[in-house]
């Protein structure tokens, strides 16, 4: 008891002490891998392999890091499963979150708060029917993961979903694809999107492309680096920027740089086979550039022109493309610094959306982006047209 008192957050102990820190129960790369789930716990994917989590072992791990939020044990299943799994899921998923509710309730020190997965594999009238049954229960707010619902046309199941839960509790989509399934959340009625995704990008080495305007916040911190008149690179690989304003910077291109890589388009989903699979986590090939990629060893250029985050303002893409060569630990951070100031991009211009009131518009010109249909050229436009619709 005296160890429990005198123990500090998992938030003050990373030193992010203003920070909500949820803590989810499984990597959803292994979403398919159900078939080792019982009664008992389920099973946890791991680098030594696999192995059971019981609920009394999940909530000591929730007792000893208190995070402030975390997320009940479910028993994830894709899609693809039939109607008695489906079945099993719901129930086992249902009494999870009551053995979580117990133990909070029968904890003295522990201040956490539990999330409410929503089980039913995609399938409607179990996903309804969990969700009907999770709102009367006791809990902070709710979850649907992105792995149980179908490949394509989960948006009208989610906005279903969220219509019977409670309004006053947040709901919550881990595991969301792209940028573009996270808008498609928000407009569905979710309140939090998680960016795991972009977590992969990095890991892969890839460097995410922006599909938003450039934000001014992020062109700012160029401010920060040297002055000169073009980008240059040094022998380390470091590049110095020219100290334009943010208002030059902007006016250059409002959406961005144009993408003239000649990347593939992501391919539709073959009609038949819209069956959500981890493999759709693979990172979008037209959406990113592959710095692992020898055609990327002699670019001495940031990995966007008018990004303004930390890597781009100070590192090219051949320094990237060198540190993931040889491995080196700094490649995944750099990039994330890049990929999350590219989502932070995203997220602002929705926000500017909602409170404008033209979210499904936003969505609109995002989907045409990923699909290929209209390049910055093409959202330009659709911006001169709101302009003038003002006017």
């Amino acid at each position: 008891k005296q160890w429990y008192q005198r123990r500090v957050r998992v938030s003050q102990f990373i030193n992010t002490p203003n920070k909500l820190i949820i803590n989810p129960y499984n990597s959803f790369e292994a979403c398919d891998l159900t078939v080792f789930n019982d009664q008992l716990g389920m099973s946890i994917w791991g680098k030594g392999g696999r192995k059971r989590v019981t609920s009394k072992d999940y909530h000591d791990i929730v007792k000893t890091c208190d995070p402030e939020l975390f997320v009940s044990l479910s028993d994830v299943v894709p899609s693809t499963v039939n109607k008695k799994r489906a079945n099993k899921s719901c129930y086992r998923t249902l009494q999870w979150v009551n053995e979580a509710i117990t133990f909070l309730s029968d904890s003295d020190h522990v201040t956490s708060r539990v999330l409410a997965p929503i089980p039913g594999s995609g399938d409607r009238q179990l996903t309804m029917k969990s969700a009907s049954l999770l709102a009367t229960r006791d809990v902070f707010g709710y979850v649907i993961e992105r792995a149980t619902l179908p490949l394509v046309g989960w948006e009208d199941l989610v906005k279903d979903v969220v219509s019977i839960l409670p309004p006053t509790r947040p709901v919550f989509m881990l595991g969301v694809l792209n940028e573009l399934e996270m808008v498609k959340a928000y407009n569905c009625g979710c309140h939090f999107v998680d960016s795991t995704f972009v977590l992969h990008y990095a890991n892969k080495g890839r460097a995410m492309l922006p599909c938003c305007p450039t934000s001014k916040n992020t062109v700012d911190e160029t401010k920060q680096t040297p002055n000169s008149s073009e980008h240059s690179s040094n022998a380390n690989g470091k590049s110095s920027v020219s100290s334009t304003t943010a208002a030059e910077e902007t006016s250059s291109s409002d959406f961005g740089p144009s993408l003239a890589e000649n990347v593939p388009t992501n391919p539709a989903p073959v009609e038949g086979e819209n069956i959500f699979k981890p493999e759709h986590y693979i990172p979008n090939p037209s959406r990113s550039l592959d710095l692992i990629s020898p055609e990327y060893t002699r670019q001495f250029t940031p990995l966007v022109e008018g990004c303004g985050c930390f890597t781009c303002a100070r590192h090219t893409r051949g320094y990237l493309s060198h540190l993931l060569v040889t491995h080196e630990l700094l490649a995944p951070t750099l990039l994330m610094l890049h990929n999350l100031a590219h989502v932070r991009n995203v997220v602002q211009e929705t926000r500017r959306s909602v409170e404008a009131g033209e979210l499904g518009q936003h969505e609109e010109r995002l989907r045409r982006v990923f699909e290929g249909q209209s390049g910055d050229n093409g959202m330009e436009n659709d911006k001169q047209q709101s302009e003038s619709k003002s006017m």
